[in-house]
């Protein structure tokens, strides 16, 4: 079945016009606004649009500095107004990177909050009017050891990076619990940890082929999902 057909089916499903296009809502930070790029063109939001067609709307909701945390400034929570008011069919979630912060901000010592937040947020998603199915992403790997790196920035980022597998491990969890609800986990984690030429030199962040790497992961599921929620 062609990207058209899944646009039919799952406009039916949704209750929205079969001409009309479906719509993504993507939700995150820094990763999913597009830093060390130009997000209306290179962000990974924008990639999955050009892979998509027209017969998708992909609209990037990403915040730098965005936590799951609701103590976060920003946090997750302050995307869930505009998300709504674009009514999704589909959301893409990915959080973490800044829980694992612990310089100048307390997010990590909140870590405990983390898993409660993400079911507080995927609980918020799921009861919107247009019954949207999520894709629950880990967040993506770091790298502490890459060419040009001060020590500085090399011992912060070997820091978080272990941290970032008990992010993994919470979402695995929250994706596990609300699986039966259309809640779907991609690891992207696991992705970006052996793509090291998908890293912009902070280590954190990705460069034009780290974003291309994420929107070619997502796309298959993307449009897998949006066969799901036409049969569901």
């Amino acid at each position: 079945m062609g990207v058209l057909g899944f646009a039919l089916l799952l406009a039916v499903a949704g209750g929205v016009r079969a001409e009309d296009p479906l719509r993504v809502a993507c939700l995150g930070d820094s990763i999913t606004h597009g830093a060390r790029v130009k997000p209306a063109t290179e962000s990974y939001p924008a990639r999955l649009q050009e892979r998509l067609g027209s017969n998708f709307v992909v609209k990037n909701f990403g915040v730098s500095g965005a936590t799951m945390w609701h103590g976060g400034r920003p946090s997750a929570f302050a995307q869930l107004p505009p998300a709504t008011e674009f009514a999704p069919h589909l959301v893409i979630v990915m959080f973490g990177v800044n829980d694992t912060r612990s310089e100048g901000v307390d997010y990590w010592d909140h870590f405990d909050e983390f898993e409660t937040d993400a079911r507080k947020l995927i609980d918020a998603l799921l009861g919107l009017p247009t019954r949207p199915r999520v894709l629950l992403c880990t967040a993506t790997a770091h790298v502490s050891d890459l060419p040009g790196m001060t020590p500085e920035r090399s011992a912060s980022v070997a820091l978080r990076s272990p941290r970032l597998l008990e992010v993994r491990a919470k979402l695995e969890s929250v994706a596990r619990a609300y699986a039966e609800r259309g809640v779907e986990l991609v690891d992207l984690y696991a992705v970006t940890a052996v793509r090291r030429d998908g890293f912009d030199a902070d280590g954190v962040h990705l460069n034009q082929v780290g974003y291309s790497l994420l929107a070619d992961t997502l796309l298959p599921r993307v449009r897998a999902t949006a066969l799901k929620s036409a049969v569901r």
